[in-house]
């Protein structure tokens, strides 16, 4: 009994030995680009933990739009264990549960993912990479079982691996080192030898647009949200929200809490608040009116 209970402990040893050794030469820098992310509810609570990585060398990062549900902030912990806090929402799809958001990163670059530029095929090698702190190069290896398409353009993947615990939002490679798709949680009785992934493509497609303020999805997290891309939609966004502020006193300065935003009657007010800076651009919908972000 003693010899088997050796054996079967030596095979698993040399099986993880042979997996490091085969792992592909990407997997140590691509790692890092991997990170914890913690997010915190009212009375500064942790409400949920779980995983994320950057998909650019200037903070933007993915995860799963779960976690941020109810947040009033959240910080990321990158795999040297140094924590950044989470600065704005970028966008968000509660429906396939992805956000996308940015990370006031404490250095001028971060490791980042590159997404893939072509889909994998059915039967394609894949891997998972989980969040670490430790220096090694473990991974989940699997392949590609089914790949459905949704949007048009987008792909909803079935995997032929198991998605072990906290891998949930981890990043899914292709074989040359590029990311494809987020892990996603999964539930069922077929969740032993299978799991999901949505496609990295509609992750990064996700954005604060004109109409955005009225989104719910968006509304529930209480993190600040950052401004549409194009000055058009910045405006057209700026003046709704304008619509829906409160009162903050008698000094004609309104505030948007949820998206950290002041307006001000210029002639009241010619410098920036407390905390707050000019933004790039004027609104020229209303000349009475000056807007200020806090950063």
């Amino acid at each position: 009994m003693k010899k088997k209970i050796f054996l079967l402990s030596a095979l698993c040893l040399l099986e993880v030995q042979w997996s490091m050794a085969q792992a592909p030469k990407w997997v140590d820098k691509a790692k890092r680009a991997v990170f914890s992310v913690i997010t915190y509810g009212e009375n500064d609570k942790i409400l949920n933990t779980g995983n994320g990585f950057f998909v650019t060398e200037d903070g933007v990062a993915l995860s799963d739009c779960s976690l941020f549900e109810g947040a009033q902030r959240a910080v990321v912990v990158n795999s040297e264990g140094v924590q950044m806090p989470v600065v704005s929402i970028m966008g968000a799809n509660d429906m396939y549960d992805v956000i996308k958001f940015r990370v006031g990163i404490s250095t001028k670059k971060v490791p980042a993912l590159h997404p893939a530029t072509v889909a994998p095929a059915v039967g394609a090698n894949v891997y998972i990479l989980p969040y670490s702190t430790q220096k090694d190069r473990s991974y989940t290896a699997g392949q590609v079982k089914a790949a459905d398409e949704f949007s048009g353009k987008y792909h909803y993947y079935t995997l032929n691996l198991r998605l072990k615990d906290k891998m949930v939002s981890c990043p899914v490679m292709t074989e040359e080192g590029q990311v494809f798709a987020l892990a996603q949680k999964s539930s069922g009785a077929d969740t032993a030898t299978i799991c999901y992934a949505v496609d990295v493509d509609f992750a990064m497609e996700q954005n604060v647009s004109a109409f955005s303020f009225s989104d719910m999805t968006l509304k529930n997290i209480g993190i600040k949200k950052a401004l549409p891309d194009t000055e058009e939609q910045a405006l057209v966004f700026l003046f709704m929200a304008s619509s829906q502020v409160t009162r903050r006193s008698m000094q004609n300065c309104w505030t948007i809490s949820s998206l950290n935003i002041r307006i001000v009657r210029t002639a009241m007010c010619a410098v920036p608040p407390t905390g707050y800076t000019a933004p790039r651009m004027m609104p020229r919908w209303i000349r009475s009116w000056r807007i200020w972000i806090k950063p």
